[in-house]
């Protein structure tokens, strides 16, 4: 919080302790500043908290495919006996699996491909964004875990997920990645920085007893309320602790294990074996492993958008060879995608059923191609929403007037998330 929001609040501060309990100084304010980077929200300042529960699934995957899903051939059915399309057919074993959402709009234009998370405006004003969707999760489940939220991409974006208005940096590298993920980490220095963060801690703590003499006392409830989040924090640093004495889990670079190309036309032959892609399937394996090994419960991840020309061929659909080429290239995404989904299945949890089932998984592409809007369309977007619990194999197609973020809502929700919209949401799809 900036000084010069502290003077332009201070301004009725006075006349509004005069209705609610004692006045607060500016200069108690600016001491409690530590404070109140956590504190909850006071009515002195005009804000209402929000609360949250416990639900069965406790991860969010987000992933954008770059540059666009081509939506003629999506499928024109709908409801639980919908036919399927060629696009979808690698997904086909685990069609209960997942829900396809289709018919959705994006509000953006090409530039925004990269923003499909954090829909908060048309996107011709970067400064709305807020908190993407990742980040709104990771507040709420991330903190159970060493890594709060982990955000990769490849290359060609400049934000992906956002915190506060601002892109979190993403990992670009899959030896990073890696490193990032099962590194050996110097315990003792992570010991000082945990005692470090517990002396911070008490220090909040301190300054917010100060303060409880001075609120009204409708404040002192939520004060009440907000040592509650200290002790909270407080056990994510004991959790933090507990990760130092844990046996370090040693597992070795994941082997690229190649996708079956018998049967395959020569195109999408070569897309699986393009380095580009197959680093893409390092990526997702990577990621596995660390829902796996319970490191991190939120994932966001974006893809490389111009492999083999990928992006070359988008503008080439309303030919006929682009169009295949297209639709093939979708294919292939949705071979990793399946891949991915089928090793959180095949993983069976502590607590019961599976890695999936605990998983909300949100697949999408920011753009459409189609032979109507050509190769950077807004109309027809998908979200295929997999596993967490939900009651899948369905088709929903969507009005073409609702984005993306109503679908996103009632994801976040079943996470636990107590909130009642999310950035441009219109309501809460029925999932």
């Amino acid at each position: 919080m900036r000084t010069h929001q502290f003077s332009v609040r201070m301004i009725g501060m006075q006349s509004i302790q005069k209705r609610k309990g004692a006045p607060i100084h500016r200069r108690d304010i600016l001491k409690s500043a530590g404070c109140l980077v956590m504190l909850p929200a006071l009515e002195s300042f005009g804000q209402e908290a929000k609360g949250d529960d416990a639900v069965k699934a406790n991860r969010l995957f987000c992933m954008n495919i770059g540059n666009g899903m081509c939506s003629d051939n999506f499928p024109t059915s709908t409801g639980k006996d919908y036919q399927s399309s060629s696009t979808f057919q690698p997904l086909e074993k685990l069609k209960n699996d997942y829900t396809l959402c289709t018919n959705l709009r994006n509000y953006g234009d090409h530039e925004s491909t990269m923003y499909a998370f954090a829909e908060y405006s048309d996107h011709r004003n970067p400064q709305l964004i807020k908190d993407s969707v990742d980040e709104i999760a990771a507040s709420h489940i991330g903190n159970d875990t060493r890594i709060r939220n982990l955000v990769v991409e490849q290359r060609h974006s400049y934000g992906i997920s956002y915190k506060g208005g601002l892109p979190i940096s993403p990992i670009t590298n899959g030896q990073i990645l890696f490193e990032t993920i099962f590194g050996k980490v110097d315990n003792k220095k992570r010991a000082e920085l945990l005692a470090l963060k517990k002396s911070m801690l008490d220090a909040s703590r301190e300054d917010a007893k100060s303060m409880m003499k001075k609120v009204s006392r409708a404040d002192q409830v939520k004060l009440d309320e907000y040592f509650s989040s200290l002790r909270e924090s407080e056990k994510s640093i004991q959790r933090s602790e507990r990760w130092l004495n844990q046996k370090h889990v040693d597992v070795p670079f994941p082997e690229n294990v190649p996708f079956k190309t018998d049967g395959l036309t020569e195109y999408l032959q070569k897309i699986l074996k393009c380095a580009y892609f197959n680093e893409r399937s390092t990526y997702l394996d990577l990621l596995f492993l660390a829902f796996k090994y319970d490191i991190t419960r939120v994932a966001n991840v974006y893809g490389e958008w111009n492999w083999l020309g990928h992006h070359t061929d988008s503008h080439a659909v309303k030919s006929e060879a682009g169009y295949i080429k297209n639709i093939e290239a979708d294919q292939a995404y949705m071979m990793q995608t399946a891949r991915f989904l089928d090793k959180l299945k095949s993983t069976k949890t502590k607590a019961g059923g599976t890695l999936l089932d605990q998983t909300v998984c949100l697949i999408t592409s920011s753009l459409s191609v189609s032979k109507e809007e050509g190769p950077h369309g807004s109309k027809n977007n998908p979200v295929i929403v997999a596993g967490g619990g939900f009651e899948h194999g369905k088709h929903i197609k969507f009005n073409g007037t609702d984005n993306r973020n109503n679908v996103y809502l009632p994801a976040l929700q079943h996470l636990g998330c107590e909130i009642e919209s999310f950035a441009t949401s219109s309501g809460s799809a029925k999932l």
